[in-house]
């Protein structure tokens, strides 16, 4: 009996043994699988947050190249980031903030400043700017100056909001822009002794339609702030010039009979449209004292200068003939970079408008050079150039067959 339950017992050790080992081993490779995903989790989230780093090989940085933000530059700019790596080709920050206000201002989006860790809610560096500009998506008869971040690109900026109401929307009948200055901030009137005697000013509180030349205190406005004139007939020929109704005219003691014909031979832009949606205008009454808004010998050039970057084409709409695509002249003469293509696959074009506050060139080739150097010694790429000419790289897409030569030399092994 006892000789059975030790044979029992020795044909079960081994089992036993084999059990447990099994048991360790599946405790093991739990850990292992557990460590795996901890891992994982740890790389998605840094793919997810573009924390990449590069070797010297791989980016042609120095060995003395530090780590910090970068814009990303293989995103559209839209949608772009900022990454933390060693990069010798792009601007450096020393925050992931920092990086997304300066390389990413005005980003419409909110794409970088919406990937920080803890993306600002409300805080007044980030909210407000330092710098005023004219508000265009109000009208411009009743808008004003504003300091919202972002900036619009392209847009005159102002030190003060005095200064872009004085500036952008100089002779404003309705007041509207330095109706929203603070108390105390508002021209109100100066003293009489500054406007000389006998000087006449046209009477921006009343509709240009309207309105005629006053003299005389209280003058309800600061020296310089508005043009004056030496008699009541020069005020109204100029500052009133085309009016119409002929207000100004026949306000005089012994009104002309008749006025000099003004023929209007000039286009201008609608300011009392939003930018948006405006478009240009011309013939008679003008509405504004010569010099005040720009002028334009045609209705194309004031569309494609006042409203370029127009995303809306509702001035070119208005054009008799809209242009189904811009002057083969004008596309030959002026490039920018395309910012609808991540950086790596960018390219310059020549359509029209050009985007507003685009950087322009004179070529295609000068575009590549400025918009995208080093885009082949970075990335190998060499996108831009290679658009201009197949020839250009070994690398180039297209049909290579009547190259002779390649403008950049590659290592045999590196092209097909």
């Amino acid at each position: 009996m006892k000789l059975h339950l030790a044979l029992a017992a020795a044909l079960a050790a081994p089992e036993a043994a084999a059990l447990r080992a099994t048991k360790k081993a599946a405790a093991r490779s739990e850990s292992a699988i557990e460590a795996s995903h901890e891992t994982h989790r740890a790389l998605l989230t840094a793919e997810q947050r573009q924390l990449t780093f590069c070797s010297d090989e791989s980016c042609g940085c120095a060995n003395t190249t530090a780590v910090a933000w970068h814009p990303n530059y293989n995103m559209p700019w839209t949608e772009g980031g900022c990454v933390e790596v060693a990069d010798c080709w792009s601007p450096e920050y020393s925050s992931e903030l920092e990086c997304c206000n300066s390389a990413y201002a005005g980003q419409t989006s909110g794409a970088c400043l919406g990937g920080l860790p803890a993306p600002p809610t409300q805080s007044p560096s980030s909210e407000f700017s330092d710098l005023w500009y004219p508000d265009y998506a109000t009208a411009w008869s009743a808008a004003g100056c504003i300091n919202a971040n972002p900036v619009p690109s392209g847009r005159p900026t102002y030190g003060t909001q005095l200064e872009c109401c004085q500036t952008a929307y100089r002779g404003q009948v309705s007041g509207a822009c330095f109706s929203m200055l603070p108390p105390g901030e508002a021209p109100t009137g100066a003293p009489t002794d500054e406007i000389g005697a006998g000087e006449w000013w046209p009477d921006y509180s009343t509709a240009w339609s309207e309105a005629g030349c006053k003299t005389g205190p209280p003058v309800g406005f600061n020296h310089g702030d508005r043009p004056t004139y030496e008699s009541e007939l020069e005020c109204c020929t100029i500052a009133y010039r085309g009016q119409t109704s002929g207000a100004c005219l026949s306000g005089l003691p012994a009104p002309p009979t008749g006025a000099p014909s003004t023929e209007v031979d000039f286009w201008w832009p609608d300011y009392s449209m939003a930018w948006s949606v405006g478009e240009c205008k011309t013939g008679l009454p003008v509405g504004f004292n010569r010099g005040d808004r720009p002028e334009y010998s045609s209705e194309l050039e004031c569309c494609s200068l006042a409203y370029g970057g127009q995303t809306s084409g509702a001035c070119l709409a208005s054009l008799p003939s809209p242009p189904t695509g811009a002057p083969s002249t004008e596309a030959a003469t002026t490039f920018y970079p395309d910012y609808t293509k991540a950086w790596t696959m960018g390219v310059c074009i020549g359509d029209r408008p050009i985007p507003s506050g685009r950087p322009q060139y004179a070529s295609k080739e000068e575009c590549c050079g400025g918009a995208y150097a080093d885009q082949g010694n970075q990335w190998g790429s060499n996108t831009c150039m290679c658009d201009i000419d197949p020839c250009y790289s070994c690398k180039c897409a297209g049909d290579q067959s009547n190259c002779s030569g390649f403008t950049v030399d590659h290592p045999e092994d590196a092209c097909p």
